[in-house]
């Protein structure tokens, strides 16, 4: 055995798929997931009917519940990546709300000058605390905590604790793009509205930032270890200020989205929006620590939550159900993700301990055959 051939076999060692391919475990337990309802929904109905969890127009009605959400937690992922996290990002939702709907319905700036304003109000809440989060030692934990409850302290004052009603202003954001379409199961019609690809192209954009450019190496390595980061000549103070203003620009976008479902501005539209983009982040596989994650696991961990809610609401189960199974589910799927990184990196030290030995068994048949 040469000494190439010993370097390849140290190379050589084995990954398993699960570790080949980190987001195949969530999805593994989403498919799983999603073959229990539809086993459920036939033997309910006897097998007489189709299962209606993956008929077109509930696949749809699923991504029309978890557009918004979905922008958040794309956002999330970035923050969560670099090492950070954000408490905030629920009642700046509902403040940027009330902002945009006072602009349209009480100050009368007008529909685009107003979305803006939202917008802005968002990227300017989210500069401030990321300026400090990235200046200072203090957790993002408390900084976003506060920034919370300074959110919703605002928003309360702005609206006069009462509800901002529009008159649908917003309402070119829920159009039909595929007018016309009907469910060749139900014949119920489909709808796409325009905030769903918003969504797509912001997961993609983000997906593209996060694995192609430098911006998006430096984020990761961030995340994984600042110090080192720093050594290597990355500014970490503005690269975790960076990351909190793309949070607020597209807590901004989701925000505005929202508001055009509900035609209303009130302080619990984004009531509990940290817990499920926080959760689709986890469930995706990003670690709270940062340096792992990507946007393909976010989109699977959006999708897996948002069907959760809607099979449970089919199966016709109560809320308090609803709650335990999400619970459940979150914590399955990020002890399951643990236990499958546990075992491949136990396969690979084995894998290695394994080559190492062959390795000085060739060595040492060199050894001997030069000596003869």
């Amino acid at each position: 055995m040469t000494d190439a051939t010993i370097v390849r076999t140290n190379q050589t060692v084995r990954k398993s798929l699960f570790q080949q391919h980190e987001n195949l475990t969530v999805f593994t337990i989403f498919l799983g997931f999603v073959i229990i309802i539809v086993l459920l929904q036939l033997w309910m109905t006897g097998g007489h009917r189709y299962p209606t969890f993956i008929s077109p127009v509930n696949v749809l009605n699923i991504l029309q519940q978890v557009g918004v959400p979905g922008i958040v937690a794309v956002g999330m992922t970035i923050v969560m990546i670099s090492g950070g996290i954000d408490l905030s990002v629920g009642m700046l939702a509902s403040l940027v709300s009330i902002v945009t709907a006072l602009g349209i319905s009480k100050w009368h700036y007008g529909i685009v000058p107003s979305i803006l304003l939202g917008i802005m109000t968002a990227v300017v809440i989210e500069t401030i605390m990321g300026y400090i989060i990235s200046r200072t030692k203090v957790e993002p934990f408390i900084i976003t905590l506060g920034g919370m409850i300074t959110c919703q302290g605002i928003a309360l004052l702005l609206c006069n604790s009462r509800e901002v009603i529009m008159k649908g202003e917003l309402d070119f954001f829920k159009q039909n793009l595929i007018q016309g379409a009907k469910d060749p199961v139900s014949g119920l019609n489909l709808i796409i509205p325009p905030y769903v690809l918003i969504f797509f192209v912001i997961a993609l954009l983000a997906g593209l930032l996060l694995n192609y450019t430098k911006y998006g190496r430096r984020v990761y390595a961030v995340g994984t270890n600042p110090n080192a980061a720093y050594l290597a000549g990355i500014n970490v103070k503005n690269m975790r200020l960076s990351v909190y203003i793309i949070m607020g620009f597209l807590v901004g976008i989701g925000s505005v989205m929202l508001l055009s479902r509900v035609n209303t501005g009130i302080i619990t539209l984004g009531q509990g929006l940290e817990i499920d983009s926080i959760a689709m982040v986890v469930i995706g596989g990003t670690l709270l620590k940062g340096g792992k994650g990507n946007v393909v696991g976010t989109l699977i961990g959006v999708f897996f939550l948002g069907s959760i809610g809607n099979a449970m609401n089919m199966l016709r189960l109560p809320s308090e159900v609803q709650y335990v199974a999400k619970g459940l589910v979150i914590i399955i799927a990020v002890t399951a993700g643990d236990i499958s990184e546990q075992i491949s990196g136990f396969r690979s030290r084995r894998g290695g301990a394994s080559a190492g030995r062959s390795a000085t068994d060739g060595k040492s048949k060199v050894i001997l055959e030069s000596a003869k």
